[in-house]
């Protein structure tokens, strides 16, 4: 946006500080918003506000369109990650053993930081190989060339988005089955001994 919009530095932090503050003002509410809902659905929903909002972003012209552009995708971004990134790890180190949380945590992050350069090299790749970065490209050309790399991050965040809904699916006879389990631990001892002794006489 510095080179295409003729925006300073500041104003270009200041375009993207929105979504920092987002992440984090959310960073504390997080946890309840899981407990509530649960990581499936959480992960689920800040992967359709990233697809959302980089598909937003694609709007993006050389007259400047904060308001109706800008904010909206930094703002949808911003939710995305404050949501997904926090449920991924929790989902991740769900049920492992103390000694083994650091070990779990660590191959998550790696594999994080692993595919998010894989993905920044291909969609460096797109970018340059849609042109319009020589020197004498025109603004449009060089808008034109980013275009494909920001559909390209698009249909990645989609990807994740439909890794996800099948996790959403709950197996049938989950809940009922840990209602009766709680049901048969808190009855009385006597009562369930009674239909034994019954069935011995029988």
């Amino acid at each position: 946006m510095q080179s295409l919009l003729g925006w300073s530095a500041l104003q270009t932090a200041l375009a993207f500080l929105p979504a920092g503050v987002l992440v984090a003002l959310s960073s504390t509410k997080i946890g309840g918003i899981v407990d509530r809902f649960g990581t499936p659905r959480v992960i689920a929903t800040g992967f359709a506000l990233l697809v959302v909002g980089y598909a937003l972003f694609l709007r993006i012209s050389l007259v400047p369109q904060y308001a109706a552009v800008i904010l909206p995708s930094m703002l949808l971004i911003g939710a995305a990650c404050a949501l997904v990134f926090p449920s991924l790890n929790i989902q991740a180190t769900n049920g492992v053993d103390d000694r083994e949380q650091g070990m779990v945590s660590g191959l998550l992050n790696t594999s994080i930081q692993v595919g998010g350069a894989f993905f920044l090299a291909v969609t460096t790749a797109v970018i340059t190989a849609g042109g319009g970065h020589g020197g004498n490209a025109s603004p449009q050309a060089v808008l034109d060339g980013f275009r494909p790399g920001l559909a390209v991050v698009a249909v990645i965040a989609l990807a994740g988005l439909l890794i996800t809904l099948p996790g959403l699916r709950r197996p049938r006879g989950t809940a009922t089955g840990s209602v009766v389990v709680a049901r048969s631990s808190d009855a009385d001892p006597v009562t369930e001994a009674a239909p034994a002794k019954v069935a011995l006489r029988d």
